[in-house]
C-alpha cells in the first residue's frame, strides 16, 4: 500500500508539513541510559513568576531510558493549580497518558502522581504539562528512548526549541535549550545525531543549516528511510521531532548558524568548529543506514478499516484552551487491532495542528490509494481535507487534540475508545 510517489515524498515532506523541534543540554544528551526511580517537581520559577519549571529548569531535565526499560517517575505538583504530564508521541498505557478527566484525575496542588511504563519505541520524544498554558510557560522537557544497540555516531545532541515568556509580544526568535543563540561545539569530520524537538503547542519552525546536508533519519520518533530534505529546509510542526545525522564537513574554526524562518532567516544557534589537535573520526559512507525499526505494522489493511470523519476548526476554535471541555461522548469506538481511516475536515481559514494520542499514523496520499512513507503523531492540516490511517492497537480512551497554528488559545478536541 505504499504510495508510488514515495521516492519523492520523503524529499518533499519537510517542505509541505510543519514539524517541531526542541533542545536539551548537549552534555546531558550524552548520558548513558538508566532506569532509576525519578522525582520531578512542577513549581513556579523562582526568578520570574510568569514562568513555570520542572525542577527549576526550562526546559526540564532530560529523561533517558533504553527501549523496553521501565520509566518510573513521580510528579509532585507544587503549583497553585492542578496539572498533569503528557508523554508526547510515546505509545504509553492509557492510564499514563496524562489527560485530565479522561485518563486520570488532575494532580491537585500539593499532591503527586506516579507515571510508570515501558516505552515500546526507541526515538526522540518529549514530556510536557497537558495544559497548553503551562507548557508555554515552561513545563516541558526532552525524553530520549535509546535503541537497544549503540549507533555509529560520534555524538548525540538534543536541541529543544521553545519560546520566551508568553507574556511578551510575539518574539522573532526561538530559544534553544533555554538559551538565546547558544554555541554548539563540533569537531571537523565527526558525525552528529541532532535530535530536534519543537516544545511549543502551536508554533511551527522551518530550519536550515547552510553548507551542510543533514540526513533525516526519523520523524516524530519513528525511523524513516534516510533522505536529504529538499532545499535543505527542515520543517517542524508544534510538538514534532526530527532526528538528523549531520557530518561536520566545515573546516576548523568555522562557525555555521542554524537558521530559522522562510524568508527573513534568523540565527537561533551556531555550530562552532573546534581547532584542537584531536584526530578526526574515521570516515564513513556518506549515506547512513536506516535506524532500527520500531514495532509498528509494515502495512495497514484499509479494506476493513473503520472510516470516520472529524471536523476540526470552525467556531469551536474561538474559545480559550482553558475553557474548552472534552465532549461527553467519544467520536468513535473501535475494536482493538482494527485499522481506522480518519478524514480531518478543516473548516477554519487557518492551518490546524492535530495530535493523536497513543498511536502513530500514516498520512494517506491524496492522489492514489497509498500512504506517505513515514509515521507521524502530529500533523498540520492546511488543506480542506487530510486523511490519516492507523491501527487501533492501544486500548483505552485517547484524545485527538487540535489547535490553530500560531494561536495556542484556539483549541478543539475529541476522543475515541479502543476496546
Amino acid at each position: 500500500m505504499l504510495s508510488r510517489r514515495q521516492a519523492i515524498a520523503g524529499a518533499g515532506l519537510l517542505g509541505a508539513t510543519l514539524a517541531t523541534s526542541c533542545a536539551v543540554n548537549p552534555a546531558q544528551a550524552q548520558q548513558k541510559s538508566s532506569a532509576p526511580f525519578r522525582i520531578l517537581h512542577a513549581r513556579t520559577d523562582r526568578t520570574n513568576a510568569s514562568l513555570l519549571a520542572y525542577d527549576g529548569a526550562i526546559p526540564g531535565p532530560l529523561l533517558r531510558v533504553r527501549q523496553g526499560e521501565e520509566l518510573h517517575l513521580r510528579l509532585f505538583n507544587e503549583l497553585a493549580e492542578p496539572t498533569s504530564l503528557h508523554w508526547h508521541g510515546v505509545r504509553v498505557p492509557n492510564a499514563m497518558d496524562g489527560v485530565p478527566d479522561l485518563t486520570q484525575t488532575p494532580i491537585e496542588p500539593g499532591a503527586s502522581f506516579d507515571y510508570r511504563f515501558r516505552p515500546p519505541d526507541a526515538g526522540t520524544f518529549w514530556y510536557h504539562a497537558h495544559s497548553a498554558e503551562q507548557l508555554e510557560r515552561g513545563l516541558h522537557g526532552a525524553l530520549i528512548i535509546d535503541e537497544k544497540e549503540a549507533l555509529d555516531v560520534d555524538r548525540d545532541i538534543a536541541l529543544v526549541l521553545g519560546m520566551p515568556s508568553p507574556i511578551e509580544p510575539p518574539p522573532e526568535f526561538a530559544l534553544v535549550n533555554g538559551a538565546v543563540r547558544p554555541d554548539i561545539a563540533v569537531r571537523p569530520g565527526e558525525r552528529l545525531r541532532l535530535r530536534l524537538i519543537n516544545a511549543t503547542s502551536a508554533r511551527g519552525f522551518v530550519l536550515r543549516l547552510p553548507d551542510h546536508a543533514p540526513w533525516v533519519m526519523a520523524i516524530d520518533g519513528q525511523p524513516a528511510e534516510p533522505f536529504v530534505p529538499r532545499e535543505g529546509r527542515l520543517a517542524l510542526a508544534p510538538g514534532g521531532r526530527l532526528d538528523l545525522f549531520l557530518d561536520a564537513t566545515a573546516p576548523a574554526a568555522a562557525i555555521v548558524p542554524i537558521l530559522s524562518g522562510l524568508r527573513d532567516e534568523t540565527s537561533i544557534a551556531r555550530l562552532v568548529y573546534q581547532t584542537s589537535g584531536e584526530a578526526a573520526p574515521a570516515r564513513r559512507p556518506s549515506q547512513p543506514p536506516p535506524l532500527p525499526s520500531n514495532p509498528l505494522p509494515a502495512r495497514i489493511d484499509l479494506r476493513n478499516a473503520l472510516r470516520v470523519d472529524m471536523t476540526v476548526g470552525g467556531n469551536g476554535m474561538e474559545g480559550t484552551a482553558a475553557a474548552t471541555s472534552l465532549p461527553s461522548a467519544p467520536l468513535f469506538t473501535v475494536s482493538r487491532g482494527r485499522p481506522v481511516s480518519l478524514a480531518l475536515h478543516n473548516q477554519s481559514a487557518n492551518p490546524l495542528v492535530v495530535h493523536v494520542h497513543g498511536h502513530h499514523f500514516r498520512l494517506l496520499d491524496r492522489l492514489d490509494d497509498g500512504w506517505k512513507p513515514y509515521w507521524l503523531d502530529t500533523l498540520v492540516v492546511a488543506e480542506p481535507v487530510e486523511r490519516i490511517a492507523f491501527v487501533a492497537d492501544n486500548p483505552g480512551k485517547w484524545l485527538i487534540d487540535c489547535r490553530t497554528l500560531d494561536r495556542p488559545e484556539g483549541r478543539t478536541a475529541a476522543w475515541f475508545v479502543v476496546t
